[in-house]
């Protein structure tokens, strides 16, 4: 269930100089500019809008931005206009920025990793492998002899990419070995066949 909604955060709050409309009370008025923000699981995403109120110190009547005579709402227009927007407001829109760029950041390094694992394998790597109609399984290096990387695969698949942590502790059937050359490998890899490969 995602919880989510709009609120508002006073930017500004000063007396202004016109007459209450209520009571006439000269220097009486109170004009307030709030900040709309939407928010997410009550962290804020970005700023949708100001409104503003004004409270009358003397007889105490409120005044909504759309209850105002247009004398007040010119005050709020000045007042809002040297009203910055607060940067938390955009919390929500900087963390999932912060989060793509750390996304971007890691598969790129587990890139470079597995390009550079592929052309050095060892006995005991398990390489995250991705089959045909988006199947998933591992495979363990048994050896290494010249140009190819033999392996035994794992007995079960998954049908998730999350999925393969759940066979690392499954068995792996020994009784059939896989060769690939380093160029099958390599191609594997371009293909993005290869998800991952996990060196202990």
């Amino acid at each position: 269930m995602i919880i989510y909604g709009t609120k508002a955060t006073l930017c500004k709050s000063e007396y202004i100089f016109e007459p209450c409309p209520n009571c006439r009370t000269a220097n009486s008025m109170q004009m307030s500019v709030f900040q709309r923000y939407a928010h997410v699981f009550w962290i804020p995403f970005f700023p949708i809008g100001k409104t503003g109120v004004s409270v009358c110190s003397n007889c105490r009547q409120v005044l909504k931005l759309d209850q105002m005579p247009p004398s007040l709402r010119l005050s709020y227009d000045n007042i809002k206009t040297n009203t910055r927007i607060p940067i938390w407001t955009f919390a929500g829109v900087i963390l999932v920025a912060i989060g793509v760029i750390a996304i971007i950041v890691s598969e790129k390094q587990k890139d470079e990793k597995v390009s550079k694992l592929i052309l050095s394998p060892k006995k005991d790597d398990v390489f995250e492998i991705k089959l045909k109609d988006n199947e998933y399984t591992l495979y363990k290096v048994q050896m290494v002899v010249g140009d190819t990387t033999y392996f035994f695969a794992n007995k079960y698949q998954t049908n998730q990419e999350t999925g393969l942590s759940d066979l690392s502790a499954k068995e792996f059937d020994t009784s059939m070995i896989y060769g690939l050359s380093k160029s099958k490998l390599i191609e594997m890899n371009k293909n993005d066949e290869i998800i991952d490969i996990d060196r202990k």
